[in-house]
């Protein structure tokens, strides 16, 4: 027996040994192609066999291969895929890869996964940071303007680090917010700094946009941040400075000349209803109140305020990749000088995502981003008065120091309301300062080849403090007192995803998907207070005398969501894709917390037929279509509550009042959408258009609605009426020329967009301040201004004229006709502060080592309603406010037969500045959003200063704004809100221009 077993021993040692006889290895380095630099992670594996290794840190490798000659297939994600004929024994092999540009550009992060842009099904936009980084800006959604289908992009305010507002597909909601949930790095939330921005895709229909469920209802917009992409550690450098200046768009005022001249009118004969009126201006009374003198003081207030301020931002980052881990370090610091006095905003980010590969199965992310922020804001009346206080008076002394003005100083001051903003910005303060924290913690574990368990997480928390502060030194209202307002905000919250994705693929059947369950939990704290009676030079609350007051709220929330999906791919050619989520919020009864937001799509790549195999001109066409709901709870937590309020007190102790009627019954506002599209390339991809219509039907609004008078609340909370938008888009990219020296690209984008409101119980009448109001009925618009119509100015009497309609007994409308009474005036819809359509057209040239962008942005059928106007057109109302420049063809009355007169009579202008459209302008524009010139400087170059290479650039942004508006920037706030109406312009920290000069360094 151990005879036996000693041969059997024998006999398999040898055939081993024979074995590792027949075997050798073979050793080499792989190499990028681009910069001959060592690449690891590379996969090299024997052809034919289970044989592999992978790089090492220095791109090395170590295989076995059977004797004779193999072939190694070495494959990297990113680089095009390389069989190399090798033989056993052979050292120093050397692989080069390329970078396989098509793979990079055609995997696009979508919901809670990436596919191929070839296995879409849905309306997905995708922007790389090079076409983002031509402006520089403190967010993505400024750069993203003009460069999206579909997406509105407004910088309703120049005061720094404001952020523009972003619609997508136009306004689905009266109550809810519409703006797009970012999500960064596959996690809802977050924060991040542009400069660390790798891509942003942009997801419109519901097929992509359902995953995100109740959070979606506005779109979604993925932010993707850096990661490695090559062995070695490279560094960037970027240093951008210059400068910013005001754009007043054409609210041009009054130099001292031209307000002198124009308050002649105010001095004409004239008097209504008097039989002996001469008409004519009376000089001698003019003299004695306006002195000539007059003429010799001209300060520029507009100019004064707003200077030309300096703009910084600096920006490292080191990136590499070793067998084990991938890492990304980012941080950058961003300083704004605002162009109005004592505004500023900086920021300083930092940012670390590092992937560290354990094993061939487990995989485990953390990155991190902390940014902190401070500066300096502006109060509103200190803006209104720099464009309003009259250029007679002077700000200064003789010292240069701003003087101090009120009603009861000696001196003339002409400005009506005795205050020099200099002064009290001087002596005032509106600083804020804040941090923001996020840790991401991403697990993935291939649990088969075709099974993954995914977890991603994120812990967030965030400060921020704001103060107001007025020294008891400033005019105004607390003169003598001072006044300190201080807030505190803490938000802290959790974001969970647990997935498990499977892939497999059986024969030509690919199927894709994931299971999993996803919770977010937020908190927000708020404290704070604020008092008069502050001691001149201290500025801390302990010290306020009077006055105080103490607020303080919290606010706790969370959402908790099952969510699947699957995709299912035929032969490269046939595609479908389903998903539900299944959400339950807090904001909402118990009985009514969850809802369920399904999305089903498909699509045919008929490129891939057979009978469009070689087409020479059509070598990609795809249709899509796709059905889905999502939803929206956005309104604030427990409207659902009877609430009392507990601000009041009775006897000494506190007080409760009814605040709120309970809405048991409340529940989601749900978005159904219907999209239909194509994406078509033609001539090898040098002409690629995409093609979108859709339909948004947002049902169950949540809305304030009336309640009879009996109830003893004026609104309540209810699920009523719907919102459709209806549009189409269109996406249109050409190479026009391409050669080794020569390249010209084209991008064009237009949306049009159709929005209408029905189901409404009742015609809803907003009206915001200066009693502008917009009516919100069925078959109507949203944002559509309701006001008097403005007819103009009687050419004999100079008043101002209003249409008036006349109605039968039916409500019909049998007659219009002319009134100068505003109270018979008929209020009447005027237009929407909505565009009818807008888009972009981008145009990028290279030539040689030189580059040039210029990218444009245009808006048409929108409405604004310049309020600036009503005070500085105001028809002698406000003779000591300073007037804008009227336009060309404009004409004060001067008599009777004057027809053509443009502005009414000074001496008969009853009511001529009440809410009509005499002030609601055309909103539409068309601007030169961004030109940027750079030149690369040429390789060897750089390397003589071990540098990879450098390039200098020069950009500017809101280059020219072409517009009929008159007023300031046409670009105005489509946000509904306590002291702002969407669609009107009122003296806004106006949107600024800037130029810088940049220049990159990568090593």
């Amino acid at each position: 027996m151990i005879r036996k077993l000693l041969l059997i021993c024998c006999c398999v040692l040898l055939v081993s040994l024979q074995g590792f006889a027949q075997t050798a290895k073979v050793t080499g380095r792989v190499l990028s192609a681009k910069d001959n630099l060592p690449l690891p992670g590379v996969s090299v594996s024997v052809k034919g066999s289970s044989n592999g290794a992978m790089t090492n840190v220095n791109g090395d490798f170590t295989v076995n291969v059977p004797a004779g000659k193999s072939t190694l297939v070495v494959s990297f994600v990113g680089f095009v895929a390389k069989q190399v004929e090798v033989t056993a024994g052979q050292t120093g092999v050397q692989v080069s890869l390329a970078e396989d540009i098509q793979q990079l550009n055609d995997v696009v992060v979508v919901g809670y996964s990436s596919k191929k842009q070839s296995e879409l099904t849905s309306a997905v936009t995708v922007v790389n940071a090079n076409k983002l980084k031509d402006v520089t800006a403190n967010n993505v959604g400024t750069m993203l303007q003009g460069k999206v289908a579909g997406l509105q992009v407004v910088n309703s305010s120049g005061v720094p680090g404001a952020n523009p507002e972003i619609r997508l597909r136009g306004v689905s909601s009266v109550n809810a917010n519409q703006s797009p949930l970012f999500v960064v790095d596959g996690i809802i939330g977050g924060n991040y700094d542009p400069n660390d921005v790798e891509s942003v895709t942009v997801l419109k229909d519901a097929a992509s946009t359902a995953l995100y469920g109740s959070q979606a209802n506005a779109g979604v917009i993925i932010v993707t941040t850096k990661k490695a992409k090559q062995g070695q550690t490279k560094f960037e450098a970027k240093v951008a400075s210059g400068f910013r200046t005001a754009d007043f768009g054409k609210l041009n005022v009054m130099n001292s000349n031209e307000l002198y001249d124009y308050q002649k009118e105010f001095y004409r004969d004239y008097i209504v209803g008097a039989t002996d009126n001469t008409y004519k201006i009376d000089l001698a009374k003019f003299y004695s109140e306006r002195p000539l003198s007059l003429r010799n003081q001209d300060y520029n207030w507009p100019k004064q305020s707003f200077k030309a301020a300096p703009m910084f931002n600096f920006y490292l980052s080191a990136s590499g990749k070793t067998e084990k881990n991938d890492y990304y370090v980012g941080a950058s610091y961003y300083n704004e000088k605002g162009t109005f006095l004592n505004t500023n905003y900086q920021r300083i980010n930092l940012r670390a995502n590092s992937t560290y590969h354990f094993s061939k199965k487990l995989d485990i992310t953390n990155n991190i981003n902390l940014s902190g922020n401070m500066g300096k804001s502006y109060d509103y009346m200190d803006v209104y008065y720099s464009f309003l206080n009259m250029p007679w008076d002077n700000p200064y002394d003789a010292n240069g120091n701003a003087i101090y003005v009120d009603g009861n100083s000696t001196f003339k001051w002409w400005s009506r309301d005795k205050i020099n903003p200099i002064n009290t910005i001087q002596n005032s303060d509106h600083s804020y300062k804040g941090f923001d924290l996020n840790y991401d913690l991403g697990i993935n574990y291939r649990i088969t080849d075709w099974l993954t368990f995914a977890s991603t997480n994120r812990v967030a928390a965030g400060f921020n403090k704001g103060t107001n502060y007025v020294s008891p030194t400033a005019a105004g209202t607390y003169h003598g007192t001072g006044y300190l307002d201080e807030l505190n905000t803490l938000n802290y919250g959790i974001v969970s995803n647990q997935l498990l994705k499977f892939n497999f693929k059986l024969g030509d059947h690919d199927i894709s998907g994931f299971a999993g369950a996803a919770f977010e939990g937020s908190n927000n704290e708020y404290s704070g207070a604020s008092g008069k009676g502050l001691p001149e030079g201290l500025r801390v609350l302990n010290v306020v005398s009077n006055n105080q007051l103490v607020n303080g709220a919290f606010n706790k929330a969370y959402l908790q969501s099952l969510l699947s999906q699957v995709n299912y791919n035929y032969k490269e050619k046939y595609f479908l894709s389903a998903s539900v989520r299944y959400d339950g919020s807090s904001a909402f009864a118990p009985t009514k917390q969850y809802g369920t937001f399904p999305s089903v799509s498909g699509a045919w790549l008929v490129s891939n037929e057979d009978f469009l195999a070689g087409n020479s001109v059509l070598n990609n066409l795809k249709l899509r279509a796709s059905y889905g709901v999502t939803g929206t709870q956005d309104i604030g937590a427990s409207r659902y509550l009877g609430l009392f309020s507990l601000t009041t007190q009775y006897n000494g102790l506190v007080g409760a009042v009814p605040y709120q009627l309970a809405s048991p019954t409340l529940t989601w506002e749900s978005k159904h959408q219907v999209n239909v599209g194509a994406d078509i390339g033609l001539f090898n991809n040098r002409l690629t258009l995409a093609i979108d219509v859709y339909r948004n039907d947002t049902k169950n609004l949540l809305l304030q609605v009336s309640q009879p008078l009996s109830v003893g609340f004026e609104t309540k909370w209810e699920n009523a009426g719907n919102v459709i938008n209806k549009g189409i888009e269109f996406g249109i990219s050409s190479a026009n020329i391409r050669n080794k020296d020569f390249e010209w690209n084209t991008d064009f984008n237009i949306n049009f967009n159709n929005n209408k409101i029905y189901g409404l119980p009742a015609d809803i009448v907003k009206t915001g301040s200066w009693s502008i109001s917009q009516i919100y009925r069925n078959g109507g618009n949203l944002y559509e201004f309701y006001m008097p119509k403005w007819l103009g100015v009687d050419a004999q009497t100079g008043a101002p004229v209003w249409e008036k309609i006349i109605y039968d007994n039916n409500g019909k409308a049998v007659a219009r006709e002319k009134t100068s009474d505003y109270a018979q005036a008929t209020t009447q819809e005027v237009g929407s502060a909505l565009p009818k359509f807008q888009g972009g057209f981008n145009n990028s040239f290279r030539y040689k080592n030189f580059n040039l962008r210029v990218s444009t942005y245009f808006n048409y059928g929108n409405k604004v309603f310049s309020n600036n106007l009503r005070f500085m057109m105001n028809d002698g109302h406000e003779p000591y406010y300073n007037q804008i420049k009227l336009p060309d063809g404009a004409k004060v009355w001067s008599g009777p037969g004057d027809t053509q007169a443009t502005e009414p009579s000074p001496q008969n202008s009853a009511n001529s500045t009440e809410t009509s459209t005499r002030y609601l302008k055309d909103g539409s524009y068309f601007t030169i959003r961004n030109i940027a010139f750079s030149y690369n400087l040429p390789k060897q170059w750089a390397r003589s200063i071990s540098m990879d290479g450098i390039s200098v650039g020069v950009t500017a942004d809101n280059v020219a704004t072409f517009s009929n508006f008159l007023g300031q920037d046409p670009q105005t706030t489509i946000q509904p809100g306590s002291f702002a109406t969407p669609g009107v312009s009122d003296f806004k920290y106006p949107n600024n221009r800037q130029y810088l000069l940049t220049v990159n360094f990568n090593f």
